[in-house]
């Protein structure tokens, strides 16, 4: 009985078991995201995260945009029954008065105006999200994955910072001012928005200072040793550009 050995496809197998080895790691199971995503939920609530996932890859959302309108609405309403409030209130000194009433309407507007380019500048966010996922993929893909403990660690921290502070400024404000919980955070509204909006800002930059980081000491761990002078001896590692 003769046997007949069927001819194999190297690249065929090749491929296979690379696929099998090597998972991607996109969207919602990105490391990253997997570190940031309680800030991701505040910042939607808040109106500046009208984004969410396709097929691994974040796109503009018109549903999540809903949540953007929302906030607009009730950032114009905290707005409104904040003037409507100072109005009735008789001060001793006008100008304070007055001066309470201009700072309250430039909040609102610097917060509206963040909403607004928000809402007007998603495609471009689109794009830099996509281009730091797609460089933690290539990075990982051959061998250089980044460890998101650091970031992890930031993030945590400022959230659980900032809400114990917010919490304080509420329970004083109705302490000192006599207002419900309610009032006291209509009144914080704007101020929160723009908190989360420089927040959103900030953790941008810092991702790609951080991928910059990343890169060089890349870099600098495949740069050829020098044995001597004028002898330069390869390094075995892949380069990467």
């Amino acid at each position: 009985m003769e046997l007949q050995v069927s001819p194999v496809n190297e690249e065929t197998v090749f491929s296979k078991l690379k696929k099998k080895r090597i998972q991607k790691l996109n969207g919602p199971d990105s490391p990253l995201y997997k570190v940031i995503w309680p800030f991701i939920y505040i910042a939607r609530v808040f109106g500046f995260a009208p984004y969410n996932f396709s097929q691994d890859r974040i796109m503009p959302s018109n549903i999540n945009l809903i949540f953007t309108m929302i906030a607009t609405i009730f950032y114009s309403y905290a707005l409104y029954e904040v003037c409507v409030k100072f109005t009735n209130i008789k001060r001793d000194i006008p100008v304070l008065g007055q001066l309470e009433d201009v700072k309250v309407l430039i909040n609102y507007s610097v917060v509206m105006y963040e909403v607004g380019l928000t809402m007007f500048t998603r495609n471009s966010f689109v794009r830099i999200w996509a281009a730091l996922q797609d460089y933690d993929e290539s990075v990982r893909q051959l061998g250089y994955s980044r460890k998101e403990t650091w970031t992890a660690i930031v993030a945590w921290f400022f959230v659980i910072v900032t809400t114990v502070i917010w919490i304080v400024i509420n329970r004083s404000g109705m302490y000192a001012f006599m207002e419900s919980w309610f009032h006291n955070v209509r009144y914080m509204l704007p101020y929160l928005g723009t908190l989360v909006s420089v927040y959103k800002f900030v953790a941008v930059v810092m991702f790609l200072g951080q991928r910059f980081r990343h890169l060089n000491a890349i870099a600098l761990q495949n740069l050829p040793p020098v044995t001597g002078r004028g002898t330069v001896t390869v390094s075995k590692k892949v380069g990467f550009i």
